[in-house]
């Protein structure tokens, strides 16, 4: 089975078209015109705003002449690029981008992850998960939100730790053990999951000590994704990076900003604890938690 998601699928396919179209001098009106479809029609599939189908592949590939063996490589990812997303039951409570980010992270083959604010969303418990996002006064959501919101978090981790297919680079800041998110117990449960999901042959988990600095200088949270190369069609999609701040979340496929993300990444791996020691170190930061006062964030 290839590896991959609808959305990076479909992303590929249109990417395809669009190069091909201009590699045969077509404008998009000139081809819609041609096929006898609207504009609004070509412009929305073209862009990947609506599903694919095969005959409306099959007709543009037709007008651009594409040459083989691109031609069927392309049709045969139709049928994937149009199947249902994993997480669509749960596309009430999320939000856009967090939908699109969801979409090319399911068809990524590899993974690196910077955070030094909260723990990685992809090692959390669903206490720490709830903690986190149920804060009245900054979040705003109604306890449904929140509920549907930790139970797609947990979702999402399950899938990897039951998929193995993707391998994930996760380093964290020393401070993010140290930061209470809930009570004792809930910090306590989530230094140990850290340790087990840490010892998982697809989990790569380090921890950068406050005493290495920022190596590299300054970078704020990411993940950036790497996909899969296909038969006849090469590297599947380019590297996609994804950050969040206030505003919300964001994906960029810029390969220079995406290749100075993955510098930075490893630089941050460099200077970080091995896995091994990281375990070690997460390990020893548990009994902390014994003897803290309070109960909230």
């Amino acid at each position: 089975m290839v590896q991959g998601s609808p959305a990076v699928f479909r992303s590929r396919i249109v990417s395809e078209l669009r190069q091909r179209r201009d590699l045969v001098g077509l404008t998009g009106p000139q081809a819609a015109k041609t096929l006898g479809w609207s504009t609004s029609r070509f412009s929305r599939l073209e862009t990947g705003q609506i599903l694919l189908n095969p005959r409306d592949v099959e007709a543009l590939l037709d007008l651009y002449e594409m040459p083989e063996p691109v031609r069927t490589h392309l049709l045969e990812l139709v049928p994937k690029a149009s199947a249902p997303e994993w997480w669509e039951p749960y596309a009430d409570a999320i939000p856009v981008p967090y939908r699109d980010f969801l979409g090319f992270d399911s068809g990524a083959e590899e993974r690196w992850e910077w955070q030094s604010l909260v723990i990685s969303g992809l090692l959390q418990t669903e206490s720490y998960s709830r903690a986190l996002i149920d804060v009245p006064h900054i979040a705003q959501l109604t306890p449904r939100q929140v509920r549907r919101r930790v139970e797609i978090r947990m979702a999402r981790q399950q899938r990897f730790i039951n998929d193995p297919s993707t391998f994930h680079n996760v380093v964290m800041d020393e401070s993010v053990l140290a930061r209470r998110v809930g009570d004792e117990g809930i910090m306590k449960a989530q230094l140990r999951h850290i340790a087990e999901l840490a010892r998982l042959p697809n989990f790569n988990v380090q921890i950068l000590l406050n005493s290495q600095g920022l190596p590299g200088g300054y970078m704020s949270n990411f993940i950036l994704l790497r996909f899969p190369t296909l038969e006849g069609l090469g590297e599947l999609h380019p590297d996609v990076l994804y950050q969040e701040d206030d505003a919300g979340g964001r994906l960029d496929a810029d390969e220079m900003r995406a290749h100075r993300h993955f510098m930075a990444f490893k630089h941050l791996s460099e200077a970080a604890l091995n896995p091994q020691d990281t375990i070690r170190f997460i390990e020893e930061q548990i009994p902390k938690w014994d003897s803290t006062s309070g109960t909230t964030t």
